[in-house]
């Protein structure tokens, strides 16, 4: 009966430090993707700062953030309200795919991070608008800067320079400096 209540004990033990390990497992899951939506929002806020916009709304640069979801949003909420170049960052949250045309006159950057993707964005970005794409499954014109994973787990960024000029924004050299090149010759 001893032996039998101290094989019980062992074996809670190890169902609990097993559950522990889960756990654990888990947290650190969840802890990575925050900490990966919070470098490619840190690189989206360092863009603000390198980029000179032909107009703003007073001195607020308006950031859309399209389907944002989750750590990504929780990153951006953390600019929400930021100073950068003498102008105040306003975040705005855009999630119905429905409509999102009409929104964008506001936007000076609009950002699709990953949970994004599906909503479709208007068939050419209005002048004065800058889009940032993460991890685009294709080329797309009216892409001015593209963060992608590379094959060693970096984050990287390229920028479409004939979107850069659609846009009407001009980007400093030294972040073209940092970009990756892209095929052809453009930065």
């Amino acid at each position: 009966m001893i032996a039998w209540l101290g094989l019980i004990r062992s074996l809670r033990r190890c169902l609990v430090a097993g559950a522990a390990l889960m756990l654990m497992a888990q947290s650190l899951s969840v802890s990575a993707q925050a900490s990966e939506a919070g470098l490619r929002v840190a690189f989206v806020y360092n863009f603000l700062k390198f980029i000179e916009w032909p107009e703003l709304q007073g001195n607020e640069l308006f950031l859309c953030a399209v389907g944002a979801q989750d750590a990504t949003r929780q990153s951006l909420a953390q600019i929400d309200g930021k100073s950068t170049q003498k102008v105040t960052i306003k975040v705005l949250f855009l999630d119905e795919a429905s409509g999102l045309e009409q929104h964008f006159s506001r936007c000076n950057l609009v950002y699709v991070p990953i949970s994004g993707a599906d909503h479709q964005l208007p068939a050419t970005m209005p002048v004065g608008v800058l889009l940032v794409v993460d991890d685009p499954a294709h080329e797309d014109a009216r892409m001015g800067i593209a963060l992608t994973r590379t094959t060693e787990n970096r984050i990287e960024f390229s920028i479409n320079d004939s979107a850069i000029k659609q846009a009407g924004v001009k980007v400093s050299s030294q972040l073209l400096k940092l970009a990756k090149k892209q095929p052809g010759g453009a930065s």
